[in-house]
């Protein structure tokens, strides 16, 4: 039966989700939003958002029954909003079940395959010269740059304008967990920044100039930054474009471990008017 929950909802310690937790974290992410909506049927989903503007992810158990999925597609047509298209993140195999059904709100087109890494003993990759730090503030603007740059590379992700870059580098910098790798020309060749969520630490933002790729930059910064985080007892994860694997070799080169994909995709309110027509 579908219900709306809260974040004390059983479904949240069944063995079934708690093998999931990790590459989910972000519900529990969302948790702290006022504007966050949860509905389940308390055993074999659970749809999460934080916020409108934000993609709804979608937990499911292994093996979701096709005899489940028009329930839960009803309940995908409550997080539909009147902007064009609304963001959405699942397992493959529940993408795979939505697409052979027909759901005639999905838009095809939108498909981003992304991986889900964690660590539990860090691996030491290639050594390379230089060390981690933490950046300068007057190293802001060309954090800002590189942050920039990376939305722009990034697949299946809006790209920022450089005002929205500099407001979330001097986020970062409030946090303290933005990270830097310094060569011994005292350059900035690779940052970091991470956020924790419960014991779990969430690596994102790592990012390394074309010039300097391939020299092993980010290997050792990922690495040493997981090292000091499983030392404070933090699972450290990531998220990942999957079907790049310059960038994945980084990570496993540094110990993290795959743990499954997850399609990030759009649905669209107005396809069933367009259709109708």
């Amino acid at each position: 039966m579908i219900k709306k929950i809260n974040q004390n909802n059983k479904i949240f310690q069944s063995e079934a989700y708690l093998k999931d937790r990790t590459k989910f974290h972000v519900i529990a992410k969302n948790f702290a939003s006022p504007d966050l909506l949860l509905y389940s049927d308390e055993e074999t989903y659970i749809v999460c958002r934080g916020k409108i503007g934000w993609p709804t992810w979608i937990w499911t158990i292994d093996n979701f029954p096709n005899e489940k999925l028009e329930e839960l597609k009803e309940v995908l047509e409550f997080y539909l909003t009147d902007t064009e298209k609304d963001k959405f993140t699942c397992k493959k195999e529940l993408y795979q079940q939505l697409l052979k059904s027909g759901f005639d709100k999905l838009n095809t087109e939108d498909y981003f395959e992304m991986g889900s890494l964690y660590c539990k003993n860090v691996k030491k990759p290639k050594d390379c010269d230089g060390a981690m730090s933490k950046p300068l503030d007057s190293e802001k603007e060309l954090l800002t740059k590189y942050w920039y740059e990376d939305s722009l590379e990034m697949e299946g992700v809006d790209s920022i304008s450089l005002e929205q870059a500099r407001a979330d580098i001097e986020a970062m910098f409030d946090s303290g967990n933005l990270f830097i790798w310094r060569n011994p020309d005292n350059k900035i060749v690779s940052m970091v920044y991470y956020k924790t969520i419960g014991q779990e630490a969430c690596l994102n933002h790592v990012y390394t100039p074309k010039e300097e790729r391939g020299k092993g930059y980010a290997a050792n910064l990922i690495y040493s930054l997981t090292k000091e985080l499983l030392n404070k007892g933090l699972i450290p994860l990531l998220y990942t474009d999957y079907n790049y694997p310059a960038s994945n070799k980084a990570y496993i080169n540094a110990g993290y471990e795959e743990t499954g994909i997850l399609i990030n995709f759009s649905c669209s309110k107005e396809k069933l008017k367009e259709i109708s027509r």
